[in-house]
Order: structure tokens, then sequence, then C-alpha cells
């Protein structure tokens, strides 16, 4: 029994170095039959700073890693925004954006139900 509670202490270890690695952010969903916004502006940042001509997803999900059931992909302006109107009115919502940094690919994402009118999506602080 004892090596049993010690082999699931293990693996929950092994688990938590792994999510504690991830080379993206994520922010878990939410969850609410609120509606969701007719549009979102998204601000991509990274240490702060807005990043400008980067590719931000919104989909319906992120599966494996990456989105899924894309709706539309949008590069940011000079302040790091992009604006998706006609949004869906109910249901689920993600945004995704990922960098190529040193052949190392960075992710983050955020999926809410609602999603706010207006949110950050920030790259983690191990992003070079």
């Amino acid at each position: 029994m004892m090596a049993w509670i010690v082999r699931r202490v293990e693996i929950l270890g092994l688990f938590c170095a792994l999510v504690a690695c991830s080379s993206g952010s994520s922010t878990p969903s939410t969850n609410s039959n609120a509606p969701n916004p007719s549009s979102t502006t998204v601000t991509l940042k990274l240490k702060g700073g807005p990043l400008f001509n980067m590719p931000v997803t919104l989909s319906r999900a992120i599966v494996n890693g990456g989105p899924s059931g894309v709706i539309r992909t949008l590069l940011t302006n000079h302040g790091g925004q992009v604006l998706f109107e006609a949004l869906p009115s109910s249901g689920q919502l993600c945004v995704y954006s990922s960098m190529l940094v040193g052949g190392t690919e960075y992710k983050t994402s955020h999926c809410a139900q609602p999603f706010p009118g207006n949110y950050t999506l920030n790259f983690g602080p191990h992003v070079p």
C-alpha cells in the first residue's frame, strides 16, 4: 500500500514539473452561461511591451497546446492589439498565440465563457 502511495506522489511530482516547465502560459477557462460580448480587443504582450505583427487566433478550444475550432486569425497592430468582431453570442471562446525564438516555440492562450470585452494575453517571463 505504501509503495502505491509513493508511486502516485512521484507521478504527481512529474506532472507538476512538466506543467511548470511548459513553454507557454495558459489561463484556465471560466464557466458561465452569460453571453459573449459582440467584440473583444486582445492585447498581446511580452515582458510588459506590446508585440507587433504577431498572429492571434480566436477559436472554440485549445487542444494539445493549439487552437481547435478556429474562427479567425488576425495580426496585431503597433499597440499589440487585435479586434475580433461579430463573436459567437454563446459558448467558450479562446485566444492563442505562439512565437519561435531560437528554435523554441513559445505559446500562450486563454479560454473563457463568456469571453471578456478586453483581454491581455501575456507570454510568460521565460521567453528570452
